[in-house]
């Protein structure tokens, strides 16, 4: 039989896969699997429907588990996860990654890979300015000016999906988390607080800051000297590994508020598997293979993968492989804060992050910024009431 699955462009979301598919094979000779790829902005934006029919197995992000709830295209597998394995699952889980993927009393995917929002910094150049990693958002801002007096900058994505994701964080940081309930999504105080925030970040930062996603701003820090430290970014532990060239260090995010490093959205993947799936057992056996504690400790990690099994974040060797990158973080994923997922909140997502990048920009004002916010908000809110 063969199993079709689909997954994201990049070495940490592909190359794990491929490798264990060959994997699985040798003690699975009755299963073929092939992996295609797609953009990272289709994957956290693209309509999953639009998939659903021409692949077995979907690396999704978890606000389509909103979606899902509302519309049959994946598998709810609460119905394939025993009571023992979810005991296992939830237990290993990084953070908020197992509950992620459920929504509406369903389980429409299982956590594959763990990221939020971290610092990271280039050691050597920051050992130049004789400063240490920033703690607070005072530090960032003060590190930022210590840069430039050495013609380096400090940097940010924020590219329009980037944008909105540092709204979210910086708004669950200060204290005001947005609610899958509110009735709109951000109330006046809060979003000045935000907009002020970002605005200094922006104007102190690199200025190819709203043009670039993570893997963009990662890739320049290590092909340049230019910059010198990133506050928030979806965590890479690809760029930290032994054999790197230019090795990042990647460090817990600084606080904007009193609560520390609490608060960064939480990202990574998980293996769902859709409705028009011609062998749905076998393709769910070998997503619960996938998830495991011994794969994902062993060859997953190896190939590049970034886990979402607590087992493998706490294990010495795997972080030491990683120059740090596991222990320097968890305490920010473990304290995660996960966005709204309802049915219409990734349409919202994606014109909201457009907006809020032409507001950083100078190409919108904070008012009517706001302005489009709540009204989108409340609008696909009671969308998603009505169904």
């Amino acid at each position: 039989m063969k199993l079709k699955g689909l997954t994201w462009d990049h070495p940490r979301g592909y190359a794990p896969l491929i490798a264990g598919a060959r994997e699985y094979q040798q003690s699975h000779p009755d299963v073929e699997i092939s992996w295609d790829r797609r953009t990272l902005r289709e994957f956290g934006e693209a309509p999953i429907e639009q998939y659903a029919d021409r692949y077995d197995l979907i690396v999704i992000d978890h606000p389509f588990t909103g979606f899902a709830a509302a519309h049959d295209v994946l598998v709810d597998l609460a119905r394939y996860v025993t009571l023992p394995e979810t005991e296992v699952f939830a237990r290993d889980s990084v953070g908020l990654s197992w509950n992620s993927y459920w929504y509406g009393g369903g389980l429409w995917a299982l956590p594959l890979d763990a990221a939020t929002q971290v610092a990271c910094y280039r050691p050597d150049l920051l050992a130049g300015i004789s400063c240490a990693p920033p703690k607070t958002f005072e530090d960032v801002l003060n590190l930022a000016a210590a840069a430039r007096a050495h013609g380096q900058f400090v940097i940010v994505p924020a590219c329009p999906i980037d944008a909105i994701s540092l709204v979210f964080t910086l708004s669950a940081n200060l204290g005001h988390p947005i609610s899958e309930i509110a009735d709109s999504f951000l109330e006046s105080g809060v979003a000045c607080e935000v907009l002020d925030r970002l605005h200094a970040l922006i104007a102190a930062a690199h200025p190819k800051s709203v043009d670039w996603n993570p893997v963009q701003v990662y890739d320049f820090m290590v092909s340049s000297s230019d910059a010198v430290y990133c506050p928030w970014g979806f965590g890479y532990s690809n760029y930290s590994r032994r054999g790197v060239p230019v090795p990042l260090k990647f460090a817990d995010a600084p606080a904007a508020g009193n609560i520390g490093c609490s608060g960064t959205m939480i990202g990574g993947t998980g293996i769902a598997v859709t409705v028009s799936c011609a062998h749905r057992s076998a393709a769910v056996a070998y997503a619960k293979w996938l998830v495991s504690i011994e794969h994902q400790s062993g060859s997953y990690f190896r190939e590049g993968g970034q886990p979402a099994s607590l087992a493998a974040w706490t294990d010495p060797a795997i972080d030491a492989e990683a120059n740090g990158f596991f222990s320097g973080t968890l305490d920010t994923l473990e304290s995660a804060y996960m966005r709204p997922r309802f049915d219409g909140f990734v349409p919202f997502f994606e014109s909201a992050g457009i907006e809020i990048n032409r507001c950083l920009r100078g190409d919108l004002s904070d008012q009517k910024l706001l302005e489009f916010l709540n009204a989108q908000f409340a609008s696909r809110r009671a969308m998603a009431k009505k169904v």
